[in-house]
């Protein structure tokens, strides 16, 4: 459905001020991409999971606190307006781990996904056709010793997105067992199926809103029922976790003492 032209008013709370990103900022490598899910119709909320090819993941990067700033600027002429959001931080000192990052990745193409302490959906900037590059700079004085960095897409393009899918980083959350029927909620993330007999028929614990994302294993596939009042699938279709399929779960309260898990998506690896 095409974009609704509609009044844009003041969001609740204190929206105006400073924000409070989490002081790790994530990095997929598009060449570690096996797919990436396009923005909705609206051209902003991009709601499906990130897959990463077999045993490729997303790196952390630590950004020192208060220094991150991102920003997105239009320009262009008429009929040729695009954004061009880019993100600048500090890491501080130039020890050996962020002059290797430096030295082997200046010339890599990233998407990069800042994280909020808020608990707010996550900010993502690039694409697979509009990476962003990073360019670093160093300086070491009396007053400190402090790498700069600033993340940019390439080119102009689409605007900051808002990324509601997991994020694809080398540890899951937790490894469910595979005589295991429901799944614990600890935190918003990643679970890895273990390979077995499971029949997961419920997800206990979380809040409102949470998402999780369960991972497919080799070997016997476990399988995620459709459960009314538990775990609502698409259609009433179970899923079943190959190895490299992903299916993805979003929590919404109906007053019940856990909450529904609804899905959000599901990518079956080819």
């Amino acid at each position: 459905m095409a974009y609704l032209r509609k009044s844009v008013l003041r969001a609740p709370g204190n929206p105006g001020m400073n924000f409070k990103p989490r002081d790790l900022l994530v990095l997929l490598n598009i060449d570690d991409i096996a797919f990436m899910p396009a923005p909705d119709e609206n051209g902003v909320v991009i709601a499906d999971d990130i897959v990463m090819k077999p045993g490729r993941y997303g790196i952390e990067m630590y950004m020192t606190s208060g220094t991150p700033a991102l920003t997105s600027a239009a320009e262009g002429d008429t009929d040729k307006v695009g954004f061009t959001p880019s993100l600048e931080f500090e890491h501080p000192g130039n020890e050996q781990e962020v002059r290797e990052f430096k030295v082997n990745e200046i010339n890599s193409r990233f998407i990069g996904i800042m994280r909020y302490c808020s608990g707010k959906p996550a900010d993502l900037i690039g694409s697979i056709c509009n990476p962003c590059k990073i360019t670093p700079s160093y300086e070491g004085n009396s007053e400190g010793n402090t790498n700069k960095f600033t993340l940019a897409q390439t080119s102009k393009g689409d605007d900051i997105f808002i990324y509601k899918g997991s994020i694809p980083l080398e540890e899951p959350v937790a490894v469910i067992e595979g005589s295991a029927t429901e799944v614990p909620f600890i935190s918003e993330g990643r679970y890895q199926l273990s390979a077995g007999a499971s029949e997961i028929t419920e997800v206990t614990g979380g809040a409102h809103d949470a998402v999780i994302s369960l991972m497919g294993c080799a070997g016997a596939s476990p399988i995620v029922q459709n459960v009314p009042g538990k775990i609502m699938l698409r259609g009433g279709k179970n899923f079943t976790a190959t190895d490299g399929s992903i299916l993805t779960l979003r929590a919404f309260d109906n007053g019940g003492e856990n909450p529904v898990w609804i899905e959000q998506s599901r990518y079956v690896n080819p």
